[in-house]
């Protein structure tokens, strides 16, 4: 008798779109779907959504677990968003009980932030998948962060640990979206890329072979403009990716100083302009590190690119559940 395959469903929630995948015990894909979000009407037609993605992709069998990435402040034990930058209307909203309301009762939902996602699927199925511990960075419009130690994603006592495009950097630096100054995500992010490209700009004494148009680029797409003007010699250019390099380095030395990790993960849309920050990231990990963990850290690229948090979300639903 052929032994039954036990199948779950990973989704990362977006502001645009939902991408979900049904996935095995041993994380092999075996279907995707990707729909619409619709998150700028609220949180209600999202759930709607979400709930015609889990009963269609599995041709309307119910699986034994859904997992959900979601971009925000995740209370994962309560099934609750407290924030979703991504979706309007959203506060303390108590999405797992929604969900379950319209599901099979008998399906184990488990919800997540996406970067704790990400750290888990590469842990799991990706770069990751030989350590028992690792931090990873997901560098998009901001930098979230996800932490495994001893093979456990690692939540804190709100629910909020990993936060580490939080970390200060430098403390007169530009006003974060968090309020605070001079974070990491101010600096290594696709945000902070448009931000020095402004700056840039704005000063008749730069020379720079960059033009006022591309602020008009949607902003996740400016980093590449920006790598491409890196890559035919415009100094500008270089000067932003050595200065989004050096302050991710210096924040991957604090982590490694702290948790003495076995690796670190670098993911998400702007991990593509790896070869123009990577230098000077290590450099400054080297340099600011104690000498054994960055000695020891290994510092790599995500393997599973755009999967990483399906992947991750579906671990999640396979082994955990409250």
């Amino acid at each position: 008798m052929e032994k039954t395959v036990k199948r779950v469903i990973g989704i990362d929630v977006g502001g645009t779109n939902l991408r979900g995948a049904l996935v095995t015990q041993d994380g092999r894909i075996l279907k995707r779907m990707k729909i619409p979000s619709e998150a700028h009407r609220g949180i209600d037609a999202v759930v709607d959504n979400l709930v015609n993605l889990i009963t269609t992709i599995d041709e309307g069998n119910m699986p034994s677990g859904v997992g959900f990435g979601i971009p925000g402040i995740i209370d994962s034990r309560n099934g609750v968003i407290t924030q979703a930058p991504n979706i309007s209307n959203v506060h303390d909203y108590p999405i797992r009980e929604m969900l379950s309301k319209k599901l099979d009762g008998d399906t184990r939902i488990v919800i997540e932030n996406d970067a704790n996602c990400a750290a888990v699927g590469e842990w799991w199925m990706g770069a990751g998948r030989d350590v028992d511990s690792l931090i990873m960075l997901t560098l998009g419009t901001g930098v979230g962060g996800g932490v495994i130690l001893d093979g456990k994603l690692w939540r804190g006592a709100d629910g909020m640990g990993g936060e580490i495009g939080h970390m200060t950097i430098y403390p007169d630096g530009p006003r974060c979206n968090c309020g605070n100054f001079g974070c990491l995500e101010t600096y290594s992010s696709a945000t902070a890329v448009r931000r020095m490209v402004d700056e840039a700009l704005a000063d008749d004494t730069i020379e720079t072979t960059l033009e006022k148009e591309v602020l008009e680029v949607e902003p996740g797409h400016i980093p590449e403009v920006v790598m491409k003007a890196a890559i035919a010699g415009d100094e500008v250019s270089k000067n932003i990716w050595e200065k989004f390099g050096t302050a991710l380095g210096i924040g991957m030395a604090s982590c490694v100083n702290i948790l003495n990790v076995e690796m670190i993960v670098i993911g998400g849309g702007v991990s593509q302009a790896w070869e123009m920050f990577i230098d000077a990231a290590r450099k400054e990990l080297t340099a600011r590190g104690l000498r054994a963990p960055s000695e020891r850290v290994k510092v790599m690229q995500s393997v599973l690119g755009d999967d990483e948090g399906i992947i991750g979300a579906s671990y999640l639903a396979l082994h955990e559940g409250y």
